[in-house]
């Protein structure tokens, strides 16, 4: 079990499992977190052996739309669908700029038809490649995503554009919020748990790891 423990002035001990294996530990000075970790380890090791699977299933390709694509290097950056495959050039940034241009083409027409059933009109749309968060909504109403999103299954794609347009009406996650939320994705409880599934996947997924070396 890797541990890492981060003292802060908190009121209570923090418990969490990172994507990686990890387990994280955010404490106060003097806290038992042995004591902390024996409580806790069943719930630790059931955490950590799920992610054993994840890692399993991340290795095993690069994930594009759900699935796993045959990995080939080359000196451009391309995905092809049909046969399954994508091509890694030998700078990282170029394939996330290739993976950018892809994505963008499937993701502004969502955007247009659901901003259109919701009645609201979105700021500018920005695809960029960032560490922590599938997609967020900007106070003046521009909609940043994540190019990661390009490995996700399609209606996982299409969950994060709906939720990101109904912060242009709600600003926050309110029962009203995710009441709107489900009138144009009724399943989005199971889109939730599957996102972060994924987010594992993208984490331990060698191909990603080494885009993350490129571009932040």
């Amino acid at each position: 079990m890797r541990l890492r423990v981060r003292r802060r002035p908190v009121k209570y001990a923090r418990l969490e499992v990172r994507p990686d294996g990890t387990v994280l530990v955010t404490a106060p000075d003097g806290f038992d977190v042995d004591n902390l970790i024996e409580r806790h380890r069943g719930w630790l090791e059931d955490k950590l052996a799920k992610i054993g699977e994840l890692r399993e299933i991340a290795e095993s390709g690069f994930p594009i739309n759900g699935e796993f694509y045959q990995v080939i290097h080359g000196r451009k950056p391309k995905v092809h669908e049909r046969f399954k495959t994508v091509v890694l050039s030998p700078n990282p940034n170029d394939v996330v700029d290739c993976l950018k241009r892809i994505l963008r083409k499937e993701l502004l027409p969502l955007v247009d038809s659901y901003a259109w059933g919701m009645g609201v009109e979105p700021g500018k749309v920005y695809i960029r490649h960032q560490k922590s968060r599938w997609g967020s909504c900007s106070p003046k109403g521009n909609l940043n995503f994540n190019v990661r999103l390009i490995a996700l299954p399609r209606e996982l794609r299409e969950y994060v554009v709906i939720h990101e347009l109904v912060h242009l009406k709600h600003m926050n996650h309110s029962k009203a919020f995710w009441e709107l939320v489900g009138e144009f994705y009724p399943d989005y409880k199971t889109a939730r748990r599957e996102l972060k599934k994924w987010w594992t996947i993208v984490e331990l997924n060698p191909h990603w790891k080494w885009l993350a070396r490129g571009e932040v």
